[in-house]
């Protein structure tokens, strides 16, 4: 199981995300980064293993600029990176940012174009708020996605808020699908994580754990990591 730090980007700083309320998200503060510079908080996960990151574009996504030259300063690392795509221009835009092995996020809750769902070498996110998915039916996203693309079960009303994960929602969507299937938002603790890796989750997002010191993020990409 594939253990992948996560980066809220805004205003050319990382940021710490609660719950999708991206007007008060605040500067990160974290044990393993004294910086908010986020090359600095890439670089400290990469130096503890990190061998993919996630890195959402928060004013890209809110329609406000974009942070896309810092995204392509983080070459040093596997990024998959969610800018708020819409349609086929936005996800052309961003590749010309992005290193070979970096993959660009569709994701529901601002996707317009469904037939972007079948392009090779994205990750689809399936956005949930309060356990419904935004703006798609699932099992029509699911018609659409290619078999070998990862799908991230984002519950974004969890996102920062440290509760635990939904593990229906999770077992819902696994029984739905062979893709390879990532889970974000609410990780609380090595428990969590066990329940994940019990369940076959190919990879999890993860940060206030370890920002707030509850996880040391080396340790478990040695214990969870492939």
């Amino acid at each position: 199981m594939q253990i992948i730090p996560v980066i809220d980007l805004k205003d050319k700083i990382a940021v710490h995300g609660k719950s999708g309320n991206r007007d008060e998200y605040k500067p990160l503060k974290s044990v393993i980064c004294k910086s908010s510079n986020p090359i600095d908080v890439a670089m400290a996960y990469k130096e503890r293993g990190a061998e993919t990151i996630y890195i959402a574009d928060l004013n890209a996504i809110i329609g406000n600029g974009n942070n896309f030259e810092i995204i392509k300063e983080i070459d040093f690392v596997n990024k998959i990176v969610d800018i708020g795509i819409k349609k086929r221009e936005d996800l052309e835009n961003i590749k010309k940012f992005l290193n070979k092995k970096d993959r660009a996020i569709v994701a529901t809750e601002t996707l317009k174009e469904i037939e972007l769902i079948k392009e090779k070498d994205i990750v689809v996110s399936l956005d949930f708020k309060n356990g419904k998915l935004l703006n798609y039916n699932l099992d029509e996203i699911l018609s659409y996605v290619r078999e070998d693309t990862p799908l991230i079960i984002l519950d974004i009303s969890s996102v920062g808020t440290q509760r635990g994960i939904n593990v229906e929602l999770i077992k819902y969507v696994l029984d739905k699908t062979n893709n390879p299937v990532y889970v974000g938002g609410g990780i609380k603790g090595m428990e969590d994580l066990e329940l994940c890796y019990n369940l076959g989750v190919d990879g999890v997002l993860i940060a206030t754990a370890i920002h707030k010191g509850i996880l040391d993020l080396e340790e478990i990409i040695n214990r969870f990591g492939k």
